[in-house]
C-alpha cells in the first residue's frame, strides 16, 4: 500500500512540474505565419533573444521586425506595429513576390508592341525575356528620306532571352540585406534575333544603252518581298526599381555586335542588285535596314545599340502554409 501511495505521489510531482514548465513558455508570432514556443530572455529596440527547448536549450535571436505579436507566460501580451520609415519595411509585403510582367509604353508610337517577363532564379540574377511584333502600319508616318527602314510595308518580330546580374556594394556590413531582388542597378547579357518581312518593295532600273544626249533613259519598275534576319548579342547596364510595392520601372541602355542577311522574293530583283545603275546599297540594302525595332545597328560595321523604358507589373506570389514550433 505504501509503495502504491509513493509512485502515485512521484506521477503527480513529475506531471505537476511537466505542467508548470510548460506554463512557463512564452510564445512569438512571426510575420511569415510561423509559431514558435519559447522562452523570452530579452527584448530590445531591434531585437528579441529567447531560449527553444528545455533551459539547456539554444538561445536564439530573432530580429524584433520579423515578429507580429508576442505572448509571455504570465499572459501579457503586445502586438509588435511595424516601423512603415524602417528600410527592413520598404518592401516586407511583396518580399516573397518575384515575377514581373513588362511592356514597353511607348512601343506603339515606334510601330512594334513590346513584352518582357523577369523571375529571380536566385538573389542577384534573374532571367529577363523580351518579345516584340512589329507592324510599320500601326503609326503612319509617311514616306521620307531621314528613316533608317525602306519605305514600305513590313511586319515581323523579334526575341531578346538575357541574363540580368544585379551589382552589390564593394563592401560588407553585418546585417546588410537586398531590399528587394527586383530592385538595384544590374548588367545585362542577352542574346538577340529579329525578322522583318517587307513587302511589295518597288525600284526602277534603269536602262541606259539606248539612251544618248537627247534621249532619256527607259526604265521598268520590280517589284519584290525582301527578307531580312538579324542576330547578335549585347550587354546592357540598366536601373530597376519598385512603385509602390505594385509595379517597377526599369531603364537600361546597351551595346552589342549583330550581323544581318537578306532574302530576296523576286530573281530579277536580286539580279538588278549586282547592277552598276541600280544603287542597291543605299537604295534596298543594308544601308537602308539598320531598325530592327529591338535595337539600331550601324551598317557595314555591325555595332548595334539598345536602350528601354519598361513598365512591369509585380505578380503576386502564392501564400504558403503556416508553421508551428513548439517544444
Amino acid at each position: 500500500m505504501k509503495k502504491i501511495i509513493f509512485f502515485s505521489l512521484l506521477f503527480l510531482v513529475s506531471v505537476v512540474g511537466k505542467s508548470q514548465n510548460v506554463a512557463l513558455k512564452d510564445t512569438l508570432y512571426m510575420v511569415d505565419g510561423k509559431k514558435i514556443t519559447c522562452k523570452i530572455y530579452e527584448i530590445n529596440e531591434y531585437e528579441m533573444r529567447c531560449r527553444i527547448g528545455d533551459e539547456n536549450g539554444p538561445i536564439y535571436t530573432f530580429d524584433k521586425f520579423k515578429v507580429r505579436k508576442y505572448i509571455l507566460s504570465g499572459g501579457f501580451s503586445e502586438i509588435i506595429l511595424p516601423d512603415e520609415l524602417s528600410l527592413e519595411q520598404e518592401h516586407a509585403s511583396i518580399i516573397n513576390n518575384r515575377q514581373v510582367i513588362k511592356i514597353h509604353p511607348f512601343s506603339s508610337a515606334l510601330n512594334h508592341i513590346s513584352f518582357a517577363y523577369e523571375k529571380v532564379i536566385r538573389v542577384g540574377m534573374n532571367l529577363d525575356v523580351q518579345a516584340g511584333f512589329i507592324n510599320s502600319s500601326i503609326v503612319d508616318y509617311g514616306s521620307t528620306s531621314v528613316r533608317l527602314n525602306i519605305d514600305a510595308y513590313h511586319v515581323g518580330a523579334y526575341f531578346k532571352p538575357g541574363l540580368k546580374f544585379f551589382i552589390g556594394q564593394d563592401y560588407a556590413i553585418k546585417g546588410m540585406r537586398y531590399a528587394h531582388p527586383l530592385k538595384g542597378t544590374y548588367i545585362k547579357l542577352d542574346l538577340a534575333y529579329s525578322f522583318l518581312n517587307y513587302q511589295d518593295v518597288s525600284a526602277r532600273v534603269y536602262n541606259y544603252q539606248n539612251s544618248g544626249a537627247y534621249t532619256q533613259p527607259t526604265y521598268s519598275i520590280i517589284t519584290t518581298d525582301i527578307n531580312t534576319y538579324s542576330y547578335g548579342g549585347f550587354i546592357n547596364f540598366g536601373r530597376q526599381v519598385i512603385l509602390g510595392n505594385l509595379l517597377t520601372l526599369d531603364c537600361f541602355v546597351g551595346i552589342g555586335y549583330s550581323m544581318q542577311s537578306f532574302r530576296y522574293t523576286n530573281s530579277e530583283f536580286s539580279t538588278a542588285l549586282n547592277s552598276s545603275s541600280f544603287n542597291a546599297f543605299y537604295a534596298y540594302g543594308e544601308g537602308r535596314m539598320n531598325n530592327y525595332y529591338g535595337w539600331l545597328r550601324v551598317p557595314v560595321v555591325g555595332v548595334s545599340f539598345t536602350g528601354g523604358l519598361r513598365l512591369g507589373y509585380i505578380i503576386p506570389s502564392k501564400k504558403k502554409s503556416t508553421k508551428s514550433i513548439n517544444q
